[in-house]
């Protein structure tokens, strides 16, 4: 009783301190598969694994897992009570891995695919985050000069008998009105910076953000190669795992939280159900490419879907990494392009009516 205690009020203090990174995860995965494929006993592999952690939640987490197997938990019942760290694809290769006796296999393949995911999550963060910054510092300079620096070259003006140009009038009646209205400036800079910040609030703004931005034909369209990307990368781990196709198919549902490809995946999964072979399945739903319906098809007609269905996995994934290097290279000059061209107009805009001055004296 007391040890079932213990660990409700371990599980409890875990879930409050949720400081455990999907990186953090993909580590102690890692490092688990390297320990059991070294023959270390699983219990023991927990108690060094713990040993090892500087994160203090992490090794908490780590803690509790071991006290549960003692307890006399299976490894996959023991990460079920974690459902918030570990997804359920984990969750059942592990249980098919002790199961078939194959867990180091099991836990080398869930880790490298977790390392796979977070690269390509990695890649993506690291092309976003330098023009977020640069956005975010270009609206805050040009909201300051709007609010304090333009207004104040209207005062100047205000009383000299002379006829402002119609650039430097419009400057000024839009610094009038951001002055006004201060938090129509305030806000876009509040948003953008709330996606740099790891906390609550900004998981709700993240999601509706990303939601827009899903609606650019190119974003679109590498959103939804990364979404094939990890269901060709799963269902070839499932297969590989020895699981049924439609059990593989249920699991793929957990890859993507698009509610356009949980419905395709419900009526893949049926279809095949009903008789249909996975490519025949595919190709009715008119919601996979070609390219993969055709590479699915060679699969199952050789024996070799799960190596086909990888390698459809790296295509695209490669195609989306030449897609980041691209977009990283064209950003970079457009932005110093834009910011050129907005911060000298601003200028030009003020000292216009000086250089008119000056030619009047």
């Amino acid at each position: 009783m007391r040890i079932s205690q213990t660990l409700k009020l371990l599980h409890h203090t875990i879930k409050q301190k949720k400081h455990i990174t999907d990186f953090d995860i993909t580590i102690f995965l890692r490092q688990l598969a390297t320990l059991t494929a070294a023959g270390v006993p699983i219990v023991k592999s927990f108690e060094i694994l713990e040993k090892s952690q500087d994160k203090i939640n992490l090794r908490l987490l780590i803690y509790s897992l071991r006290k549960e197997i003692l307890t006399g938990r299976d490894l996959y019942s023991s990460l079920r009570s974690y459902s918030h760290y570990f997804d359920e694809i984990t969750c059942q290769l592990i249980k098919v891995g002790e199961h078939t006796g194959k867990i180091e296999a099991m836990l080398t393949m869930i880790a490298d695919n977790k390392e796979k995911n977070l690269t390509t999550k990695n890649r993506l963060k690291q092309a976003l985050f330098y023009p977020c910054i640069i956005v975010t510092i270009a609206i805050a300079v040009t909201g300051s000069m709007f609010i304090f620096i333009i207004p104040r070259f209207a005062e100047l003006f205000s009383n000299a008998n002379i006829q402002l140009p119609y650039f430097t009038i419009w400057l000024f009646y839009l610094a009038t009105e951001s002055h006004n209205h201060i938090y129509i400036i305030m806000m876009p800079i509040f948003f953008l910076l709330l996606l740099f910040l790891p906390v609550k609030i900004s998981l709700h703004v993240k999601q509706s953000i990303l939601k827009h931005l899903a609606r650019f034909p190119l974003i679109r369209q590498y959103g939804q190669k990364i979404i094939y990307a990890r269901f060709a990368r799963t269902l070839a781990m499932t297969f590989a795992a020895g699981l049924p196709i439609s059990e593989a198919l249920k699991l793929t549902t957990y890859t993507c939280n698009d509610p356009v490809f949980i419905s395709n995946m419900v009526k893949l999964r049926s279809t095949v159900n009903s008789g249909l072979q996975l490519y025949q399945a595919m190709q009715n739903l008119s919601y996979f490419p070609d390219l993969m319906v055709q590479m699915v098809k060679i699969g199952e007609e050789s024996g070799m879907l799960e190596h086909l269905l990888n390698k459809i996995a790296s295509i695209f994934e490669s195609d989306i990494d030449h897609f980041i290097r691209q977009f990283s290279q064209l950003l970079e000059p457009l932005i110093m392009v834009v910011l050129g061209v907005l911060i000298g107009g601003l200028v030009i805009g003020m000292y216009l009516p000086i250089f008119k001055l000056g030619s009047i004296l």
